[in-house]
């Protein structure tokens, strides 16, 4: 019986990826935000941190959106060393570390207490694997106090995550 690794998980997910079509990545991210929206999640959440996506994630294009027509303030990370920084939406966006659209601007004192997660892997316990360079991780440690969704393709979603003593659950999960 062969062990799940980090590594072997990332490499099937990266795969599964792959085969999917752009179709059904934005008709499944499309559905993942529905699923956001229609539960009320936000609703009890002044400050929500999210992502621009890269194209095998979850599109919440729409998500930002939404949120600040709901009067919602919606930070964006960069990348800075080993760590997240954030900033406060309506900025510019520019391609930074790894090929991701990163924010120009001050960086943000505020910790939002709502995250919008991006992900490589996840199983339904909340064991959410990324892309290896552990930013999110340190972030949830550095402030224990946000609410953690995932956002996620029914491709990513695995029985079990291997996991280590820095990985932090998610407290919730959205897939399609």
């Amino acid at each position: 019986m062969s062990i799940l690794t980090k590594d072997k998980a990332r490499l099937i997910a990266r795969e599964k990826l792959n085969n999917m079509s752009d179709f059904d990545r934005t008709f499944n991210s499309e559905m993942v935000i529905d699923d956001i929206i229609a539960s009320g999640l936000l609703r009890g959440h002044a400050s929500i941190l999210m992502y621009k996506s890269l194209a095998g994630e979850v599109c919440v294009d729409r998500l930002i959106e939404w949120a600040l027509g709901h009067g919602k303030t919606v930070y964006l990370p960069r990348v800075c060393g080993d760590n997240l920084e954030i900033v406060k939406l309506p900025c510019v966006v520019k391609e930074g570390a790894y090929g991701v659209l990163e924010p120009i601007g001050d960086k943000s004192d505020i910790m939002p207490r709502c995250v919008i997660t991006p992900l490589l892997a996840v199983d339904k316990d909340g064991n959410r694997l990324g892309k290896g360079k552990g930013y999110y991780d340190r972030y949830f440690a550095e402030n224990p106090a946000c609410y953690k969704v995932g956002v996620a393709f029914r491709q990513q979603v695995f029985d079990c995550i291997p996991t280590d003593d820095k990985d932090i659950k998610l407290d919730r999960l959205f897939y399609r």
